[in-house]
């Protein structure tokens, strides 16, 4: 197996293990624990693994930054359902993380976000994972 296999099969690992986390998270939410923008962040994280596993699978140098991540994957793979998915996560994904003032108001991220959006966004990241792992596998 050279380095970018490598690299690859460990970014599904890692995006596997963030999925668990969010999972755990849910559960934890599901409790009454205002959780769900945690789940919401780890879930476009683990989406975000699992597409740098396929940058690295090609062999390219896998971007910092969360937007040239996504572009990079979608110049390399073309793939639209993919691409659909992770795109709308990526635009919540700052809104599940950060404490803003818009409109004249304090939004925060646990007032965002319910069960709903976590379910799936949990949906979602398990899906991609998945295809990710079938499409570089081939």
């Amino acid at each position: 197996m050279n380095l970018q296999d490598t690299q690859a099969k460990k970014y599904i690992e890692e995006a596997n293990l963030t999925l668990d986390s969010a999972r755990a998270i849910f559960n934890e939410a599901k409790r009454g624990k205002p959780l769900w923008a945690q789940v919401v962040k780890l879930c476009y994280d683990s989406m975000e693994q699992a597409i740098s596993a396929a940058i690295a699978k090609r062999g390219e140098l896998i971007p910092k930054e969360h937007p040239e991540k996504v572009t990079k994957f979608i110049a390399l793979y073309g793939e639209q359902r993919i691409s659909k998915l992770i795109l709308r996560w990526l635009g919540k994904r700052g809104r599940a993380q950060y404490v803003d003032i818009r409109g004249g108001r304090i939004v925060v991220p646990h007032e965002l976000f319910n069960e709903e959006d976590a379910k799936l966004a949990l949906e979602d990241a398990t899906e991609i994972i998945s295809d990710i792992k079938n499409l570089i596998s081939k």
